[in-house]
């Protein structure tokens, strides 16, 4: 265990990354499953999965999308206020089938919802692989809710429920912004606009341009939001202008922005929009090599952080694989707006050519991507640079490092919401972050001073079960997933029982009550004297004075580890270890193997120059050598001064050995004289001893070869 935390710490600072944004330990951990206001059951067949998504929040309503049906729920106790009906026809769900979707997927699944400026709803869902959209008009007498209209939700809606997608409804325009797919197969992506007023089809309609992996390929959507004068879309897609070792598109995380006012370009580009630019989102951890979390995979809404500039905390992963990490970053919407609008534009001239930066010459005026007062006025040179180069050249740079980062055997993170500006005892302001997590539980963290804090790891769900959605308020946090719903306190300040402990928590909604004795919700503070310390995590006050942060005992460590899976029985770090253990071991013996074979080269140049003075059969160990020699293989008679009869045919040195061993019943004894005639007497061995060596392919170590030449 040594061992491997001395790894995980070298490859700590390897990559730049500061020790306490990795696999923080919650302050405290709950067990939450089955508590708390509930809607829904888990479904354990997935086939039947009601995939909710949550669609809106409307002051105590909560909008949620689901299986033929839309619910609006009371945000106090998750009862249901109303619920509206939508199944598709049976001819619709046989020609699903049909095409070779399962009855299951050739449901009605609600995946758009917004509330209009007229007091009707805009309701939009899959359909059974054909979107539609109706509208609802509310009758507050009797509570009924009526269908006005039905229309096409092409481009609206996606046609999968499973599918990424974001839409953003604009009242004042009765306009609505997607990004989704228009196709059966899903194929053709695009970030739409469409007028949805009665008499207004087809007005003012703008989508980017199909077939074109310059502006879209294979796009996940993630988020939409409006900020100022423009409508954001966050997302994933496959990156035309990088690939990796094995020449593939790597993916990239992007943010792309529209303007509002944008109608398109002159004719033939009147549908096409004139603004739309994108650039690619940085989150990393910064070294000699950084380290990539390339995948985006849920983003916040924007929130103030001063004059003029909103944050957008974003979670982020690496690609797919049993290694997998996930980290969340921090961006500035002022430098997203200043990149755009005073960056520089990439692109390649061939296909084998590298991406480059266009020069300020380069680029014409009006600038592309500005929103002017009228798009279709717009010189063709800006309409045409614009669709052809749409991404910018340098990617937007997190604020910072990555605020937390989770390590392989750690649940993916999959969902973010953020509850601003929440103030202390000493009415300094936090962020706090809620993280929703593949295993079904949410990390509750807090930014001080720089570093982040888990303060708490929550389970909602069962394992396994993933968050899709999060939503939070000043009191309650709303936990989505694909077949339950649920709504938990903020805080959990009673759980602690000692000043020390509550204070550790470093929760900005949480404080120890001097007078009471409690660690109490901020709700709680009139009056008394309350003790809390967000920096440190530590008060003198604390009638135990200051206690060392108290370790969690070993099962509270294995609750926070994935124990099925990606990884099987073997942790991320156990297969690092050993990858790293078999390249350690794979250098050392090809340190020896190289050793070796310079030592073998060294012996044979040696032996080669040897022999070329002397003519010695023995090898630089003292072997004899069993090669052939020219002199034994020619069809010349040998003579041996010591062998009583001539061999009939030519012989190698083995035969010769052999034949030395069957003329011992001559009367001298058997030696072997060298070429240097040194008379040293080789001792007579054992018959079966000599066979045997020779049967391996080697000779006694005092027995010696002589060559006699004619």
């Amino acid at each position: 265990m040594a061992n491997l935390l001395t790894l995980l710490t070298f490859l700590a600072t390897f990559f730049g990354l500061n020790g306490a944004s990795l696999n923080l330990r919650p302050r405290q951990f709950v067990n939450a499953v089955g508590f708390g206001d509930r809607f829904g059951s888990i479904n354990t067949n997935s086939e039947e999965s009601d995939h909710f998504k949550l669609l809106a929040a409307d002051g105590d309503s909560l909008l949620v999308g689901a299986r033929n049906a839309v619910y609006n729920l009371s945000l106090a106790s998750l009862s249901v206020n109303h619920r509206i009906d939508w199944k598709p026809p049976a001819e619709h769900i046989e020609e699903c089938i049909m095409k070779g979707k399962s009855k299951a997927d050739c449901q009605n699944y609600i995946r758009v919802l917004a509330r209009k400026s007229d007091g009707h709803a805009l309701v939009c869902g899959t359909h059974a692989f054909s979107p539609k959209c109706r509208e609802y008009a509310y009758n507050s007498q009797d509570g009924s809710v009526k269908n006005t209209r039905q229309f096409d939700g092409q481009g609206i809606s996606p046609y999968d429920p499973r599918d990424n997608s974001t839409a953003l409804y604009i009242p004042e325009s009765n306009e609505i912004y997607t990004g989704t797919v228009t196709d059966f197969a899903g194929n053709d992506a695009l970030i739409y606009r469409k007028s949805i007023g009665e008499g207004q089809a087809g007005r003012g309609n703008v989508r980017t341009q199909r077939d074109d992996v310059r502006v879209l390929d294979a796009p996940n959507f993630v988020a939409s939001f409006t900020y100022k004068e423009h409508i954001y879309f966050w997302f994933r897609e496959q990156a035309a202008e990088a690939v990796d070792n094995n020449e593939e598109r790597v993916v990239y995380a992007r943010v792309s922005r529209v303007c509002k006012n944008d109608r398109g370009g002159a004719r033939p580009a009147n549908e096409r929009w004139t603004s739309f630019l994108k650039a690619r989102l940085n989150c990393s951890l910064s070294s000699a090599a950084p380290f990539y979390f390339n995948e985006l995979k849920a983003v916040s809404e924007p929130i103030a952080a001063g004059a003029n500039d909103h944050t957008v905390y974003a979670v982020f992963s690496t690609p797919s694989s049993e290694l997998q990490m996930s980290a969340v970053c921090a961006f500035s919407m002022k430098r997203i707006r200043d990149e755009f609008e005073y960056g520089s534009f990439k692109y390649q001239r061939t296909v084998q050519s590298l991406w480059l930066p266009y020069g300020r010459n380069e680029i014409p005026k009006p600038r592309p991507g500005t929103c002017v007062p009228d798009s279709t006025k717009l010189p063709e040179a800006t309409i045409s640079f614009v669709l052809r180069n749409p991404l910018m050249h340098k990617a937007i740079e997190s604020i910072g490092p990555p605020l937390l980062v989770e390590g392989a055997d750690r649940a993916d993170l999959t969902q973010i919401a953020v509850l601003p500006r929440v103030d202390s005892v000493s009415d300094q302001r936090y962020d706090i972050v809620f993280l929703g997590t593949s295993d079904g539980r949410v990390l509750k963290v807090v930014e001080i001073a720089g570093n982040a804090t888990v303060i708490q790891a929550t389970s909602v769900f069962n394992k396994g079960t993933p968050i899709v959605n999060l939503l939070t308020t000043p009191t309650h946090l709303v936990i989505v997933s694909a077949d339950e719903i649920a709504s938990l306190a903020v805080q959990n300040c009673a759980q602690q029982s000692t000043c020390s402990r509550c204070v550790q928590l470093q929760d900005p909604h949480c404080a120890w009550d001097s007078n009471s004795h409690r660690c109490v919700h901020r709700d709680s503070w009139s009056g008394g004297h309350y003790i809390q310390n967000m920096v440190f995590g530590q008060s003198e006050q604390c009638p135990e004075g200051i206690v060392v942060n108290e370790v969690f005992g070993d099962d509270e460590v294995q609750s926070e580890r994935i124990m099925t899976s990606r990884v099987g029985q073997y942790t991320a770090q156990m297969l690092l270890l050993a990858v790293l253990l078999a390249a350690v071991i794979s250098g050392v013996v090809g340190v020896f193997i190289g050793f070796r074979f310079s030592r073998w080269l060294t012996a044979s140049e040696a032996h080669r120059s040897a022999s070329s003075t002397s003519g010695s059969d023995y090898d630089s160990f003292g072997r004899a050598r069993l090669t052939r020699h020219d002199s034994l293989t020619t069809a010349s008679k040998i003579d041996h001064a010591y062998i009583g009869q001539q061999p009939k045919a030519s012989m190698d040195a083995t035969s010769l050995v052999l034949s030395m061993n069957q003329s011992v019943h001559q009367p001298h004894h058997p030696m072997s004289i060298s070429q240097h005639g040194s008379g040293i007497n080789t001792p007579s061995r054992d018959k079966n001893a000599i066979l045997t060596s020779i049967n391996q392919n080697t000779l006694p170590r005092d027995y010696k070869v002589k060559k006699v030449y004619l």
